[in-house]
């Protein structure tokens, strides 16, 4: 895997819709009134006046924010940052089949 791949790309964005489309329809609303249900009033009181599809929303946006800075930084900006010199270019680690049979042949002591 090269370091411009983004890893499980189909399930960042699978989850990226999953939560937003959760998130506008209130489903963390429904899930806190329906866990309420059989509570005393303080239970509930305190449970339902917390705005769970506000914060689902937040949670939504902040997540899918984060997927897309993690492309622009994997397909532009560290590509860009690496051939303008900013930055040192990752090294590429190729293993020869020599150096693999010597890093497998070590100094072991007699039993």
């Amino acid at each position: 895997m090269q370091s411009t791949d983004i890893s499980m790309p189909i399930a960042k964005a699978t989850s990226a819709v999953t939560l937003a489309t959760a998130a506008q329809a209130d489903v963390a609303d429904k899930i806190a009134q329906a866990a309420t249900v059989n509570s005393s009033f303080e239970t509930w009181f305190w449970v339902n006046s917390i705005p769970w599809g506000t914060i689902a929303s937040i949670v939504a946006a902040l997540y899918t924010v984060l997927l897309i800075c993690e492309w622009f930084w994997k397909k532009l900006w560290r590509p860009a940052f690496e051939r303008w010199g900013w930055i040192k270019p990752r090294k590429t680690r190729v293993v020869l089949f020599e150096d693999y049979q010597k890093m497998t042949e070590t100094q072991r002591a007699e039993l």
